[in-house]
């Protein structure tokens, strides 16, 4: 991956749109000071490849911008591609992947989803974000992370850069499929060795179940003789239960001929009082005809007074509306004769205080006049305070003047003082010690008559501050008149408005409320309003006396009425009685003679009836009881049920042992397969562990590391020296044949072959960079991808001057096998070493 522009904005220091060219550079360094964006410029080119940063959140938006964007431009494998990245802050991130065709147009090749996109970029690039880090990056202090370990951790430290990780994952895998497997080869052993426990009680079972069969053979015998009992005893039941059909049957008969008898007898009985209640009505014929007669009249005096209280309601209720028109009427005057009583009332008492108000007018008038013309002064008083600071301010100043001038001239004298020899401490010339001794002298007298000057503008000060005091309390009684003044006109302005309203609202009463008062007073007292509606109502009032209606009479005529209601049902059934008297007597008599007839029949019935329920009564005696018969019978039943259950269950065990017998087999065969398949996961786990495949990998890439950074070394060092690696040492027990694993790094120079601990620092850091180099070339080729672009961030600031040069000289030894190199520094006398240089810088605005 080659970059060819870069441009950014909204992300980390970055607020304005930035743009990066790398066309115009091979090797260029990026300077500026610490904290300046020098290093957010890595991170927008992983951010916008790998959407990953130092953070992968909205903490990666500048504080002052909405979105981060991100756009890179670069070069992979003949072709130009152009990555777009978007995160705006709360949304949705956004990720466009193109690339550019012969006609030069972008072509897109993003996917349907942001995750599927990134998949691709990946897969173009041939790697994921790790490996770029690891391959593409020299980050600071970490170039020697691989050296600086002791010879033991040096394998998991190469292990790791190599992405040897992943083992152990098989491993794990491996490990917790072989655990699954070792559990169902425990469930297994269980099940057959309660299979097996079950075998072993064949005999026993076979045993149990022949006393079974014995059994239930008996008990049906007993069952079926219980039966053919139980049978015998329903048949004599059942000619009982004839006999007793047969009782119950006369019973029945019996007792519904008695019921009709005693019906008869109560109708009879009934019919012949009804005979002597009509005949006692008879008796009274005259009265009852009397009293109807008497309350017929009742009636036709009620019928008469309902006419006219009739016609009295109809005028009543003519009578309402001039009523309420009246009612109406002398409402609204005693309304309006109300208001305008209190309205006279208020005049005459805001009219009693107009005296009093036209006092307090003529007073406030007074006052305002006697405010104006103290206030007359205060134009003068004002400018005079003017005058007054504007003196102060200029004896102020020349006193802070003098106070300056007298502090010079005591300088000078206390130079004058501690010069030594005659030379002249301001001035430099010869200076004799009697000439310096006036010189003082005369200073001094200055210093005297400037003093005395300050002490007089001083007081002069002083007395200006006194009189300033003594103005400004003058003025301030002024502002408390002149607060008393607008007092007084806003009140003498209330008095004369108020004053204006009580001489118009007296006016308008004399005009207008004064002669209303006295008509409303008049028509009230006589009663002159509504004159049209009395009228009607004298009317209306002529034809009720006319009427001569009568409340108390009719009233009278109602009760009457009521009281001679009784004769009318009197009447009606003393024509009831004389129509019903002769058919009664002879539904009597019929009645009589069906009676002798009944009473006879029910007395055969009752010695028929006596006779067979005797008879019965001696049948029952000597019956059979069928409800112990069928008891005991359901009693072998329910036991020959019982034992046909436990006679199956114990079937069903015999007959289980054939089906567990090939269950057995089964799981044999099972636990069989389960454990060749965990004799092969525990090799798979051997295989995946350190000692496995990762151990034969790092033997593999050991090699090519070793043969890369010799080639490396070889250049920086000007062919003096080499690396090797050693992954085996003997152990210092001599006694031991087998050797340790271990990844010593042995380096041989002029002097002969050293470990890498025994070299300086400068010799160890060629080593370090060489090793580095190559195992980031070793890494990018294993996943397929050119390392063509190195950016190292080593922190020249910890190399002395000649690490520095060194590092400069090996990084221009390389600088052909790459091509773009980017290096960041912020040491300022490294700028000039390379022959580009991008400068990052903080301003207001952000980087820049």
């Amino acid at each position: 991956m080659i970059p060819v522009r870069l441009e950014l904005s909204g992300f980390l220091s970055y607020r304005e749109k930035t743009t990066l060219d790398f066309t115009e550079f091979d090797l260029a360094c990026i300077s500026g000071h610490n904290g300046a964006g020098k290093s957010s410029l890595l991170d927008a080119i992983t951010w916008a490849l790998f959407g990953q940063a130092r953070k992968r959140d909205d903490s990666l938006i500048n504080l002052n911008a909405d979105a981060a964007e991100v756009t890179l431009t670069f070069d992979y494998e003949g072709s130009r591609y152009r990555v777009q990245r978007r995160m705006p802050r709360g949304k949705t991130k956004l990720l466009e992947f193109q690339v550019l065709s012969e006609a030069g147009e972008w072509r897109p090749l993003t996917e349907h989803t942001l995750r599927e996109t990134q998949a691709r970029i990946e897969q173009t690039l041939r790697m994921d974000y790790e490996t770029f880090v690891n391959a593409a990056f020299f980050l600071q202090g970490k170039a020697d992370r691989f050296t600086q370990q002791n010879a033991t951790r040096r394998k998991e430290v190469l292990s790791a850069i190599l992405g040897l990780e992943r083992w152990d994952t098989y491993r794990a895998r491996a490990a917790a499929r072989r655990r699954e497997t070792e559990r169902q080869l425990e469930g297994v052993d269980g099940r057959m060795a309660e299979i097996h426990a079950e075998l072993l009680e064949e005999k026993s079972r076979k045993s149990a179940l022949k006393k079974l069969e014995e059994e239930l053979a008996r008990l049906q015998k007993m069952r079926a003789a219980q039966e053919n009992a139980l049978e015998q005893i329903r048949r004599t039941n059942a000619a009982l239960a004839e006999q007793r059909t047969l009782v119950e049957t006369l019973y029945a008969a019996l007792t519904r001929d008695r019921a009709a008898l005693d019906e008869k007898r109560a109708r009879l009985e009934e019919r012949d009082s009804l005979r002597k209640e009509k005949a006692a009505l008879l008796a009274r014929a005259s009265e009852i005809e009397s009293a109807y007669a008497a309350w017929q009249t009742a009636r036709a005096e009620l019928a008469r007074w309902e006419d006219l209280a009739a016609a009295y309601r109809a005028l009543e209720e003519k009578r309402r509306a001039p009523l309420a028109e009246i009612q109406e009427a002398r409402a609204r005057l005693e309304q309006e004769h109300e208001s305008l009583t209190k309205r006279f009332a208020e005049i005459e008492a805001r009219a009693a205080r107009r005296l009093e108000m036209e006092t307090a007018l003529a007073e406030t008038k007074d006052s305002l006049q006697k405010l104006e013309a103290r206030l007359e002064g205060r134009a003068a008083l004002q400018e005079e305070i003017q005058n007054l600071h504007r003196e102060a301010g200029e004896r102020a100043s020349t006193a802070a003047r003098l106070e300056e001038e007298i502090t010079r001239l005591r300088e000078r004298i206390e130079k004058l003082h501690a010069a030594e020899g005659a030379a002249c401490p301001l001035c430099g010339q010869p200076l004799p010690k009697e000439k310096r001794a006036a010189l003082v002298a005369s200073l001094r007298e200055e210093e005297k008559r400037l003093a005395a000057e300050q002490e007089d503008h001083q007081r002069a000060l002083d007395s200006l501050h006194q009189t300033l005091a003594e103005k400004e309390s003058a003025l301030e009684a002024f502002r408390e008149e002149e607060a008393a003044r607008e007092e007084k006109s806003r009140a003498l302005a209330e008095l004369s408005a108020r004053l204006e309203t009580l001489a118009f609202e007296i006016r308008r009463w004399e005009e207008e409320g004064a002669q209303r008062l006295v008509e409303t007073t008049a028509l009230l007292k006589e009663e002159t309003y509504a004159e049209d509606a009395r009228k009607r109502l004298a009317a209306l009032d002529a034809e009720i006396q006319k009427l001569g209606y009568d409340a108390q009479a009719h009233e009278a005529a109602k009760e009457a009425e009521q009281r001679g209601r009784e004769a009318e049902s009197a009447y009606r059934d003393l024509e009831s009685a004389r129509a019903a008297l002769k058919p009664l007597e002879e539904e009597i008599a019929n009645l009589r003679a069906t009676l002798a007839r009944d009473e006879a029949a029910f007395a055969e019935s009752e010695a028929a009836y006596e006779k067979a329920a005797q008879a019965l009564a001696e049948a029952e005696v000597n019956a059979p009881n069928e409800d112990e018969a069928r008891e005991a019978l359901l009693r072998l039943q329910e036991r020959e049920n019982r034992l046909n259950q436990d006679l199956g269950a114990a079937r069903q065990k015999v007959d289980v042992l054939k089906t567990l017998r090939g269950r057995m087999a089964e799981l044999g065969e099972e636990r069989e397969r389960l454990a060749a398949q965990i004799s092969r996961y525990q090799r798979l786990e051997r295989a995946f562990g350190k000692d496995g495949v990762p151990a034969l990998l790092i033997e593999q890439a050991l090699p090519e590391i070793e043969a890369k950074a010799n080639e490396l070394l070889e250049r920086l060092s000007d062919g003096q020296m080499s690396v090797r690696f050693l992954t085996q040492t003997a152990y210092k027990d001599k006694k031991r044949e087998d050797l340790k694993e271990t990844l010593e790094i042995q380096i041989s120079d002029s002097a002969g072959t050293r470990d890498y601990e025994m070299y300086s620092g400068g010799e160890a850091f060629r080593v370090n960079f060489a090793i580095r180099l190559a195992l980031s070339e070793i890494l990018s080729r294993r996943k397929g991808a050119r390392l063509q672009t190195l950016i190292i961030d080593e922190g020249f600031g910890s190399q002395d001057a000649l690490g520095q040069r060194r590092l400069i000289e090996a990084i221009n030894q390389i600088r052909g096998d790459f091509a773009k190199i980017l290096v960041i520094t912020h040491v300022e006398a490294l700028k000039e070493a390379f022959p580009a240089r991008i400068e990052v810088e903080k301003v207001d605005g952000g980087s820049r």
